[in-house]
């Protein structure tokens, strides 16, 4: 019954099809289905030049602080801390097995509701990213509900710079229930005083230099508040 599906949905014209797919994981997720985020997912993102990652974020903007929303097992905060241990760094997610590897690799980190079902949890990731200088928030908007869209660009704003990416229409991958243009998270980027970083090209052709996964050259930004 699921290949079937697959194959309907594979048939679909681009621009429904990955609504479809939106619309499925979306039930999947809210039907209480398994948690998907488990070892052999980690495992299977385990690879990738953090280290390079790293490098450029360090060089490209020099944060005094980073906080990485969506941090799954650490890894790019582990390669930042390498490079710089007296940099303030703090992990957030809402998966215990990911949090745990991000622990395991000393990587500070906090447990929280990333799916925003009470006011609350909004406010208190927004108070936290405001201690920091710079939010990374890295393939982890398209794993969200939709309406989780407005209260996590509300949080990640409260820091006056945000390395952003997320999955575009079609991109497909692991319950994927949010996928957008890019144009859309611009825009919200907008909504809210920010803009492109004025070497966000020349930062996002650094990163497709490096041995990264093909996701992330493909969507990340650097936005910046508007006056900074």
């Amino acid at each position: 019954m699921r290949d079937a599906l697959a194959r309907v949905v594979r048939s679909l014209p681009v621009p429904l099809r990955w609504r479809v797919r939106n619309a499925y994981a979306l039930a999947q997720w809210m039907r209480g289905a398994r948690s998907p985020y488990d070892g052999a997912f980690w495992n299977f993102h385990a690879g990738g030049d953090w280290d390079g990652l790293a490098r450029l974020i360090l060089a490209h903007r020099a944060p005094r602080s980073i906080v990485d929303v969506g941090c799954g097992t650490g890894a790019l905060l582990a390669a930042i801390h390498a490079r710089a241990p007296r940099l303030t760094t703090l992990g957030i997610d809402s998966g215990a097995e990911g949090l745990a590897r991000a622990a395991r690799h000393g990587v500070a980190v906090e447990q929280m509701d990333l799916a925003f079902f009470g006011r609350r949890s909004a406010e208190r990731l927004a108070a936290r990213i405001a201690e920091f200088e710079m939010a990374v928030c890295l393939e982890t908007a398209e794993h969200l509900p939709p309406w989780s869209a407005g209260p996590l660009l509300d949080a990640l704003t409260r820091a006056p710079i945000v390395v952003f990416s997320a999955a575009h229409p079609d991109q497909q991958g692991t319950q994927h229930m949010n996928e957008r243009p890019f144009e859309y998270w611009r825009r919200q980027f907008a909504a809210r005083g920010f803009a492109l970083s004025p070497d966000d090209a020349e930062f996002r052709g650094a990163v497709a230099r490096l041995d990264l996964p093909w996701w992330y050259p493909a969507n990340i930004h650097v936005f910046v508040r508007s006056g900074t």
